[in-house]
């Protein structure tokens, strides 16, 4: 204030200083429903964007926002809210939702914002928890995951409505592109004859998941029966009669028929019918149909009004066939030869004596055709009663017929009993006896001739056709004397061997005869008996051996005895047969525990009877011997 001169005038002058405010607009910190939603990043007062994520039950947030300066303001969503009190709740919608927090700093101009993108994630589910129809009933029953279904309703059913109720109440609904409140019933649909479908498109909470059911509705008679079916406007029989509750029949026709037709006859005239899924008009025959041989299957199909109710009626047909072919023939005992084959009727096989009997299982190759075997029917694919065999050729006969009734095919086995067996064996035309008698059964011989018997001649006689003979691998005629066989003198081993028809068994007959020396023993291989041994002839030393061996259990020349060998136990004896192979051999041959009784100690073989070979090494005072000499030895 200015005062003038005189004192009475004055003049005031003001001056108004502003002091400027804070320019400070961060937010100290920031926080959702209290910090129990977590902010990504952590706060940071320079951070100014942030993201959160909440499940779909949280529909709505709060937001604590503190200014660092108590003097700046905030808005949340440009709400003032004081500085760190709640907001108020914030809804959330389904998928990303951005909030805002807007600091104003003191000074009124300097100003901050911060955002937090919450995102609540929606829901996908997009089933129905039920539908139900007003009319008919759903097939299958409902279930969430099945998403087809069939209805049926009577021709006055007009129209129905849909129920549809979602697993999500959330998800939305449309039947037949109207949309309707989960759980409460559409707007009434209309229905035409025959079919109707019915979609129901569920949309889940997220928008996008959809999921359509669809209920197909037939309205109209469900009548599936036919009154009638006829094959050849009712040539050809069906096994059984026609009866409208039988839907399988079976027919047959002649190997001629190449084809037929079906005449079925609906018990609705509203019905529809299809025959092998061909259309046909009721009570008119259907096109042509070809029948392979054998067995042919015709479904005719009834489907009723509805459009949905349907019913097949099956006929078998049997085309017969001219087939009258094996697919295999076996046999129980032997090999069919040649292998089995269709085109192949004549076969032979070869059994062993001992096989008195065989089946035979033939298989057709036609499941319709009859088959015989030596006149009896068998059945396809089994065995005949067993069939006798006779010794040598059996003739099996297996009559096919075909399907057709007509048409036939023969095969025959002829099966071969083989006998191996002799039916006589003679030496010289019966002059000189063999040891024991013939008996077929008996395979091993002995006989003796004089000295001056230089050879034989075999006469072999086969007790079968079938097979053939050898005697000292020659072959000779059944019956017929063999060439004249030299004979060495000591024994000779003659084989005969009788071949079956198979070219494969054998049988050896067996005849060893001992051709006598000109001397009483000088000739090392004169005929040794049980009653009259061998001589014995002196060996050094006072070591005697007795030539003749005969173990057959009487008690004499059982085995071979040594006299004297005792008193030189240090020995070694060998003896060896005709080839020169080893047949016993023995350190400290002692006639009581080391015994020569026939049987090779090599191989516990019984030895053939004949003439053998010895060789004798012990010592006598230190000074080494060595002798050999023969045996004779016979059962």
């Amino acid at each position: 204030m200015v005062t003038g001169q005189r004192g009475t005038t004055t003049q005031t002058y003001t001056v108004n200083i502003t002091r400027a405010g804070s320019p400070n607009a961060n937010l100290s910190n920031l926080k959702i429903n209290s910090g129990a939603i977590p902010l990504t990043p952590a706060f940071n007062y320079n951070t100014t964007s942030y993201a959160a994520t909440v499940t779909n039950a949280t529909t709505s947030v709060k937001i604590i926002a503190a200014t660092a300066d108590a003097n700046a303001t905030v808005k949340i969503n440009g709400t003032t809210v004081a500085s760190g009190t709640a907001s108020a709740a914030i809804p959330l919608n389904p998928g990303a939702n951005t909030i805002t927090a807007m600091v104003t700093a003191q000074d009124g101009t300097s100003t901050k914002t911060y955002s937090i993108t919450i995102t609540r994630p929606a829901l996908t589910n997009a089933n129905l928890a039920g539908l139900t129809l007003s009319a008919g009933t759903l097939s299958p029953v409902f279930a969430t995951g099945t998403f087809s279904y069939t209805a049926t309703v009577a021709g006055t059913a007009t129209s129905v409505t849909l129920i549809p109720t979602t697993s999500d109440a959330t998800a939305t609904v449309k039947v037949n592109g109207t949309a309707v409140s989960s759980g409460t019933a559409s707007a009434a649909i209309p229905l035409n004859i025959g079919l109707n479908s019915i979609t129901t498109v569920v949309t889940a909470q997220d928008g996008t998941t959809t999921q359509t059911y669809t209920v197909t509705v037939g309205r109209g008679a469900s009548n599936t029966n036919l009154s009638n079916l006829k094959i050849n406007n009712g040539a050809v029989p069906l096994t059984p009669a026609f009866n409208y509750t039988v839907t399988g029949y079976t027919a047959s026709v002649p190997n001629s028929t190449t084809s037929v037709k079906i005449t079925p006859a609906a018990a609705d005239a509203n019905s529809t019918i299809r025959v092998n899924g061909a259309t046909v008009k009721s009570g008119t025959a259907s096109a042509a149909i070809n029948l392979n041989a054998g067995s042919n299957t015709i479904t005719t199909v009834v489907t009723a009004q509805d459009g949905i109710s349907a019913k097949s009626y099956v006929i078998t047909v049997t085309r017969q066939s001219s087939d009258a072919s094996l697919a295999n023939l076996a046999i129980s005992s032997g090999t069919l030869s040649p292998a089995f084959a269709a085109a192949t009727i004549d076969y032979t096989d070869y059994v062993a004596n001992s096989v008195a009997s065989v089946t035979v299982t033939p298989t057709a190759t036609d499941p319709g055709a009859s088959i015989t075997v030596n006149g009896t029917a068998v059945t396809s694919g089994t065995a005949s009663a067993p069939i006798a065999l006779a010794i040598g050729p059996n003739t099996i006969t297996i009559v096919v017929t075909a399907g057709d009734g007509v048409t036939t095919k023969t095969y025959t086995a002829t099966v071969n009993r083989m006998n191996l067996y002799l039916s006589n064996l003679k030496i010289n035309n019966g002059a000189i006896a063999l040891t024991p008698a013939f008996h077929f059964n008996t395979t091993s011989y002995t006989a003796s001739v004089s000295n001056a018997t230089a050879s034989i001649k075999i006469t072999a006689a086969l007790a079968y056709s079938g097979s053939t003979v050898t005697v000292n691998g020659i072959a000779v005629t059944s019956g017929t004397a063999s060439g004249a066989i030299a004979l060495a003198v000591g024994p000779n081993t003659i084989n005969t061997v009788v071949t079956g028809g198979d070219g494969t068994s054998t049988c050896t007959y067996t005849i060893t005869v001992t051709r006598a020396a000109t001397g009483p023993i000088a000739e090392p291989l004169e005929a040794v008996s049980v009653q009259n041994p061998a001589n014995t002839p002196q060996i050094e030393d006072g070591v005697i051996f007795h030539q003749g061996i005969s173990p057959n259990g009487d008690g004499q020349n059982d085995f071979l005895v040594i006299d004297g060998i005792t008193n030189y136990p240090d020995n070694k004896l060998m003896i060896m047969n005709r080839g020169g192979q080893v047949i016993f051999e023995a350190k400290g041959y002692d006639n009581v525990s080391k015994v020569f009784d026939g049987h090779s100690n090599k191989t516990g073989a019984k030895q053939l009877p004949g003439t053998y070979f010895y060789s004798l090494d012990y010592m006598v005072r230190g000074i080494a011997k060595h002798k050999t000499g023969f045996n004779v030895l016979k059962y």
